[in-house]
């Protein structure tokens, strides 16, 4: 079970996600995350990891399927604060360079300036 707080910025969208990340989350996952890509004049979701709680590589897929999608559209998503357990498995599974990933939202708003509004 998971949640998906979203934050609209000029051509952003940061979206907060809490809870699982595992196989029974991935329809609903990729649906809502698919809608906010398809949002008019957004040109980068920004995904904050940070509170993710279990997760496994059925969830990780969601996002290399979601960014591979996106890029076609010229849009890009980004990766904010993975918590420790995610960013192993980014790691683990060798995807972590996969995704313009930042540890904190002052990194993020020196590379995604709109995120700062």
């Amino acid at each position: 079970m998971f949640t998906l707080q979203a934050e609209s910025h000029k051509n952003v969208i940061v979206l907060r996600y809490l809870g699982d990340m595992q196989l029974p989350d991935v329809p609903q996952f990729s649906r809502q995350l698919d809608e906010h890509f398809l949002t008019p004049g957004i040109k980068q979701v920004v995904l904050d990891l940070s509170h993710v709680g279990k997760v496994d590589t059925s969830g990780l897929g969601v996002l290399v399927s979601a960014s591979t999608k996106s890029r076609g559209h010229g849009r890009r998503l980004v990766l904010l604060m993975p918590a420790p357990h995610v960013a192993d498995l980014l790691k683990k599974v060798e995807i972590e360079g996969f995704f313009p990933t930042f540890d904190t939202e002052e990194e993020l708003k020196g590379y995604i300036p709109d995120t700062a509004d």
